[in-house]
């Protein structure tokens, strides 16, 4: 009986490996073929030779953030009690928009210098037009005129001032409103809310009440160990894939490689920027980001698994035109992860059977 095991690949050295060429036949092949019936099939799996880059790629656990090139940080500019909060963490909300309403002395303060100021300025414009009609009657001096002139502009100024900072913090020149208002200086996410109805805030605190970026473009941070620093550049590779959409890959490449080393953890932060125009990705998701080097030559492979030396050979059972099943002799080369390199023998996009390959063999060989 011929002895057949399922080969795994673990240290697979060939002299030539790195010399020998891929032809674009298969080093050998046999004429027969073998079918299976519908239940046989459920125990069978399919997979396709294809390039993968002959590297071995790395994952690091990395977290979703914000693109910080494409946010807004909204702050405080008056003091006083949060009076209302229209929006939630993650609403969308277009420039303009009112976010939230602050009870202030401030907006009160500056409603008062200008009426002040605009009282001043009424009555400083009544005595320039006095002063002129007696000026040109000549019951005027000239010097008497000018001092009215001067104290128009001073009162002037003082009136335009104090519209332009009413204005600026959102009061009403007819009415009293101690109410401020908070709008959106951009359209976007609100990816950060720090107040609630009821905050007391100040202007001169640093902390900003919201933070609105557009998700349009996001960052992954990844950390990477420190074993594995050498081996990261920017402009590699990146493949992301996160809980939320397990099936769904993201790629993109590394902007930007961290210069400190955290002395805790011993990893070092990996930026990569991704294209998020669904909206998928959001800051905070966790992420399985997986690297691979940019100067990567890609070589042909096939699952593990799928591989089964006999007698010192090393086989694949690969789907025919037909729709049945042949064996093909394959010289492997080297292992990348579950993948071994196949040096002659398939084409790339060839199907063979990943799993229950020894058992499509075995019927093959006793057919």
């Amino acid at each position: 009986m011929k002895r057949i095991l399922i080969f795994t690949f673990t240290a697979l050295t060939i002299g030539s490996c790195s010399k020998s060429s891929h032809k674009d036949k298969p080093a050998h092949e046999t004429l027969q073929q073998i079918s299976f019936t519908t239940d046989q099939l459920k125990y069978i799996k399919l997979d396709t030779a294809r390039k993968i880059p002959a590297v071995d790629e790395f994952a690091a656990v990395g977290e979703v953030s914000f693109d910080e090139n494409n946010v807004v940080r909204v702050y405080p500019i008056v003091s006083g009690s949060v009076n209302k909060v229209n929006v939630s963490l993650g609403d969308y909300v277009h420039k303009g928009e009112i976010l939230a309403t602050i009870l202030s002395t401030d907006i009160s303060t500056y409603q008062r210098d200008f009426n002040i100021a605009k009282a001043n300025f009424e009555v400083e414009e009544t005595n320039l037009a006095r002063s002129t009609e007696l000026y040109k009657s000549g019951m005027l001096s000239s010097k008497e005129y000018a001092e009215a002139q001067k104290e128009y502009s001073n009162a002037h100024s003082e009136f335009n001032e104090k519209k332009q900072i009413l204005e600026l913090y959102g009061g009403s020149e007819n009415e009293l409103d101690a109410m401020f208002r908070v709008v959106a200086p951009r359209s976007g996410y609100i990816v950060e809310r720090n107040i609630n109805e009821g905050t007391q805030i100040r202007n001169d605190n640093a902390t900003n009440i919201f933070t609105i970026s557009d998700l349009e473009t996001v960052w992954v941070w990844a950390n990477v160990h420190e074993s594995d620093m050498a081996k990261v550049s920017e402009g590699d590779y990146v493949t992301v894939r996160t809980i939320a959409y397990p099936d769904k890959a993201f790629k993109g490449t590394i902007k930007k490689i961290g210069t400190m080393l955290d002395p805790q953890s011993r990893v070092i932060r990996v930026r990569t920027e991704l294209i998020n125009h669904e909206g998928l990705l959001k800051p905070e998701m966790f992420a399985n980001v997986i690297i691979t080097p940019k100067n990567t030559q890609l070589v042909l492979s096939v699952p593990q698994s799928a591989v089964v030396l006999e007698n010192n050979h090393y086989y694949v059972m690969r789907k025919t035109d037909g729709g049945g099943f042949e064996k093909a002799q394959i010289a492997p080369g080297k292992t990348y992860g579950a993948s071994v390199e196949v040096l002659d023998g398939l084409r790339s996009g060839d199907v063979v059977i990943s799993e229950g390959s020894l058992f499509a063999m075995t019927s093959f060989n006793l057919q």
